[in-house]
């Protein structure tokens, strides 16, 4: 290996071990609470060394909401690459897999819906927002490709009826994942919540692919 390509991967590293700090710490603490010196001793190094991977914490932020969304890609290619029926056992170990997901970068799900813990809409360089939103349409297309092939073949809007049903099971997913995960073991015992997400799981089996915005 040459020099420049050590240099490169060094760089990586150290920029996966920045996020992993940042992640850990916005977990603790919040957002609000945590300082990008706090971030910078996490990993041992000067504010000043930290500036040069990240420009602020903002930034650092919409890097891990970009894991998140990759993470959340890739556990969608993991479930729907045979684009056949997910029994509800399948589905409960997709819920359970989202979760952890959620636990650990609900950031991508506040971006995709705004909420930048009480801070309002977040400015996202182009760079950031373009691959979230790349990576977010990819989400969308292996959904909705999936419901295509339970749709009605007779159907005049199938694309329609398949991109509602895909957005009522996103939504069914974050709102379940919110609930249970902030009040998880202070208000639902873990017993709660595998039942929860059994029931869950059974409600998602069932969900018609018929479904679309004007039925």
């Amino acid at each position: 290996m040459g020099i420049t390509e050590r240099k490169e991967r060094e760089k990586k590293q150290r920029k996966e071990q920045i996020l992993e700090a940042a992640r850990r710490l916005f977990q603790e603490r919040g957002f609000l609470n945590v300082t990008i010196s706090d971030i910078a001793e996490a990993v041992e190094l000067s504010i000043g060394s930290l500036y040069l991977y990240f420009k602020n914490k903002e930034d650092l932020y919409a890097g891990l909401a970009c894991l998140g969304s990759q993470k959340f890609d890739t556990l969608l290619d993991e479930a729907l690459y045979k684009k056949k029926k997910l029994t509800q056992k399948e589905l409960v170990a997709f819920i359970e897999k989202f979760m952890r997901i959620y636990a650990d970068y609900g950031c991508y799900f506040d971006v995709l819906m705004f909420n930048f813990k009480g801070k309002g809409s977040i400015n996202l360089s182009d760079g950031y927002a373009n691959t979230l939103r790349e990576i977010t349409q990819s989400s969308l297309t292996k959904s909705v490709k999936y419901f295509l092939t339970r749709v009605s073949p007779e159907r005049q809007d199938k694309i329609e009826a398949a991109r509602a049903t895909t957005f009522v099971i996103w939504a069914l997913l974050l709102g379940l994942t919110q609930v249970l995960n902030v009040g998880r073991t202070e208000i639902f015992s873990e017993e709660d919540v595998q039942r929860v997400i059994k029931k869950a799981a059974l409600l998602l089996a069932n969900v018609p692919p018929e479904l679309s915005i004007n039925s």
